[in-house]
């Protein structure tokens, strides 16, 4: 089968798994079929289609939680903040509350779900530090770490699932699985990940812009007056700071944390990459009489 034709007729198959969740909600039926189909994205037999090809990998490195809920977040109706450019989100917060309703009814059913992120990973954990939008926990014995990641930046949860296929991707070596989603003890809503832990020294400016020319990216600007931010048609990577990378002893440098998206159009950053529509009618929603 041509690359056009499988991904043509992933498409039509992820459109009617969206269609009988959003019409009949987490039955036996759909909850068989959204493990049948998640398994097949994991294994790379079916295409998820709203991620360029090259990108597909990322949703594998992430595991089939992550490739379950990309699915169910892809049947949502488009939220006004995938819209607008980067950062001018502040004021959607909350935007989008349908793909949290659902990707915790989920998450409940199989198992997934922590109605105390932060308390769960500490139990696990011995240290914890906090980011501007994550909450960091260190398994030491296990040279591992986790990391509880809200919406902060990107509001609703399809972008920043996004965020997660993405880097994965590009950054195999620093790869984020997800373990789940859940809140904090505010009611805040996130996702829990495991990513594994680097040792290393500080990249230069020089090595950075170096390490992301070579991956076929070009410079998409500067924060604060350094070169933090880069491009390709389809894909944007910022805030690459010095906190966010470290050059492993070996040479090998390693992206800890990163703002990766979908270079679409409407961010701002001369993107090419267009979503595909979905053909899901969102007339009668499974939870509006809940």
């Amino acid at each position: 089968m041509k690359k056009e034709d499988h991904t043509i007729t992933s498409s039509r198959k992820l459109d009617t798994l969206n269609q009988k969740i959003w019409d009949l909600g987490f039955t036996t039926e759909t909850l068989r079929e959204l493990t049948q189909v998640a398994k097949e994205i994991y294994d790379g037999t079916t295409v998820f289609e709203r991620i360029p090809q090259a990108q597909q990998p990322g949703l594998s490195r992430g595991s089939t939680l992550l490739c379950a809920a990309a699915v169910i977040c892809r049947g949502c109706p488009e939220t006004e903040s995938e819209k607008r450019e980067i950062y001018r989100t502040d004021d959607l917060v909350g935007e989008g509350r349908i793909q949290e309703t659902l990707i915790e009814e989920w998450a409940r059913i199989v198992g997934c779900w922590y109605d105390d992120a932060r308390l769960f990973l500490s139990s696990i954990s011995q240290v914890f530090d906090f980011g501007t939008e994550s909450t960091v926990f260190f398994d030491v014995p296990h040279r591992l770490v986790r990391k509880f990641i809200t919406l902060k930046h990107y509001n609703v949860l399809r972008t920043g699932l996004d965020r997660i296929i993405v880097h994965n991707a590009l950054f195999p070596n620093s790869y984020l699985k997800v373990l789940g989603f859940g809140k904090d003890e505010e009611g805040i809503f996130g996702t829990l990940v495991e990513q594994p832990y680097v040792e290393g020294c500080v990249v230069s400016e020089q090595e950075r812009v170096e390490f992301m020319h070579n991956m076929g990216f070009e410079e998409a600007g500067e924060d604060y007056g350094m070169r933090l931010n880069y491009k390709t048609d389809n894909l944007y990577v910022g805030d690459l700071n010095e906190f966010n990378l470290l050059k492993h002893p070996n040479g090998s440098i390693h992206v800890l944390d990163a703002d990766c998206r979908l270079n679409v159009p409407t961010l701002g950053c001369e993107g090419k990459w267009i979503i595909p529509k979905t053909g899901v009618d969102h007339s009668s929603p499974c939870f509006i009489n809940k």
